[in-house]
């Protein structure tokens, strides 16, 4: 039985492997979000020249779907990184996993600062794949890693700050963007300047702890996880940690070894999966991506003879979205998860109604009070998403799952959600040329579906352990022979002790 202790703390260690962890990892998620935004145009004229000096003429219409693919193909890297985590994060371990993925985003450095030089746009939809299949894969092992060496009472927080360096990240992306790397000879540095991160985790994320929990229940190594536990306590008596995971792991040990396709046919997993898959679903068909992507098409929207405008508008778009995530750190274990899902889509979706009214109202050609209004619209809806929507799918899929069935389950979410990244980004200019202001209609229909799903179908976890929220999802035994049952899960305490 497990021993009760006082709340976790935030420890030094916790804070060392937290920072290195996202800083580099999250960071890198957000910066190549947040990247192209500013030199848009730009790379828009170098594929246009590559293209024609080596292809002919390629059509305005050509243009607009080579820029599309390009922006949406990062998703499609992203998605198979999202396959990649159950081997990276299982065999090699959290850290391991996430060291050797800096293979990854080196190439894609290089592939994009060797672009501009050689003249070669194929190279920069390359190093957009391969960035992708870095950040996919960094994105889902980021936050496991954060959810199993958080103490429960700060997972929320913890997990949060996941969300807040992707943030930071676009925000940085597009400070760069705008007000340093910004002529058309060197937006190539900007792109290739996601390296950098990755050679700083190469340097700092060594000293890190292994997570405790993959070591003692798929390394198999107590001691390594002892050490680890007392570093990131910063207790010397870790036992009743160290009891309260086999608990953990016995209990898995009555279910069926899980693969991924192991999600599909357990009868015990159908409902948190479904809840797994729609919260990642409708947090990109929220059109968060559509705003943060193509920031400055919308903005030129509102002022199109006035660049210096769009480009402050845009810096104030994830100036507010990082300000708004650092509030969310601090009111994730105080409102729950649930609640900081479902009220803020009911808000979104009277920004996303006040973006479209406002904007069907404004004179483009004058400065006019509707132009600050869908500022304003556009900025509602980004606190609301930032304050739940954003962070809190990260942090909730991690609490769902037992340690077995967690990576890939992790992995299946974040499938969803790369690919909806992709239909989104993808599709986002041709209906915005078609729709106008009225393309963000689309995306309220969404928010609606979500209020309801949220509202319907996900439940509560904050302040539980992993053991009491997986609980309430199981139909019945696995097994019908209770002793086999209690023998099996004997026999893996000794091997684990």
């Amino acid at each position: 039985m497990c021993r009760t202790r006082a709340p976790g703390k935030l420890t030094s260690w916790l804070i060392y492997t937290t920072s290195v962890i996202t800083m580099t990892g999250s960071f890198q998620f957000g910066w190549n979000t947040g990247v192209m935004t500013a030199p848009s145009l730009y790379i828009e004229d170098f594929y246009n020249q590559s293209y024609t000096d080596r292809y002919g003429e390629i059509s305005e219409d050509g243009l607009m779907w080579l820029w599309a693919w390009t922006i949406s193909l990062y998703a499609v890297g992203g998605a198979f990184g999202a396959l990649a985590v159950p081997p990276f994060a299982d065999i090699l371990g959290r850290k391991g996993g996430l060291l050797l993925l800096n293979v990854f985003s080196l190439s894609a450095a290089l592939m994009f600062g060797s672009s501009y030089n050689s003249h070669n746009f194929e190279l920069v939809i390359m190093g957009r794949i391969v960035i992708g299949f870095y950040c996919g894969a960094a994105s889902a092992i980021v936050p496991l890693f954060l959810a199993e060496i958080s103490p429960k009472n700060l997972r929320g927080a913890v997990g949060v700050c996941h969300q807040l360096l992707i943030t930071l990240g676009i925000l940085i992306a597009q400070v760069c963007g705008f007000y340093w790397l910004n002529e058309d000879d060197n937006w190539q540095i900007l792109l290739a300047l996601t390296g950098v991160f990755s050679l700083a985790q190469l340097i700092f994320l060594p000293f890190c702890p292994e997570s405790p929990r993959w070591l003692l229940i798929i390394d198999r190594e107590r001691k390594a996880a002892e050490k680890a536990l007392q570093r990131y306590l910063d207790e010397k008596d870790v036992s009743w940690a160290i009891d309260e995971m086999i608990e953990e792991y016995i209990e898995e040990c009555k279910e069926p070894k899980v693969g991924f396709s192991g999600l599909f046919t357990n009868k015990n997993y159908r409902e948190p999966l479904i809840i797994s898959g729609f919260v990642h679903f409708f947090q990109q068909f929220s059109g968060i991506n559509a705003i943060f992507f193509y920031a400055s098409e919308i903005y030129y929207m509102i002022w199109p003879n006035d660049p210096e405008a769009v480009d402050l508008a845009t810096v104030g778009t994830g100036t507010i979205n990082v300000l708004t995530t650092i509030v969310a750190v601090f009111v994730v274990e105080k409102a729950g998860r649930r609640a900081l899902l479902l009220y803020p889509y009911m808000t979104m979706v009277f920004f996303m109604a006040c973006v479209t009214f406002t904007l069907s109202l404004a004179n483009p050609y004058e400065d006019d009070v509707w132009d600050y209004l869908a500022l304003c619209s556009v900025y509602g809806y980004i606190i609301s998403f930032a304050i739940g929507p954003g962070p809190i799918p990260f942090v909730l899929v991690a609490e769902l799952w037992s340690q077995g069935p967690r990576p890939a389950a992790m992995s299946f979410s974040l499938q969803v959600n790369w690919w909806s990244n992709f239909v989104v980004n993808f599709f986002f200019p041709v209906f915005q040329k078609t729709l106008g202001e009225y393309v963000f209609t689309i995306f309220m229909v969404f928010q609606l579906l979500a209020v309801w799903f949220h509202y319907f179908m996900v439940p509560e976890t904050k302040n539980r352990t992993f053991e009491e929220i997986t609980s309430q999802f199981r139909k019945d035994a696995i097994y019908e022979d209770d002793l086999a049952i209690i023998e099996m899960a004997e026999h893996e305490r000794v091997k684990v002790d």
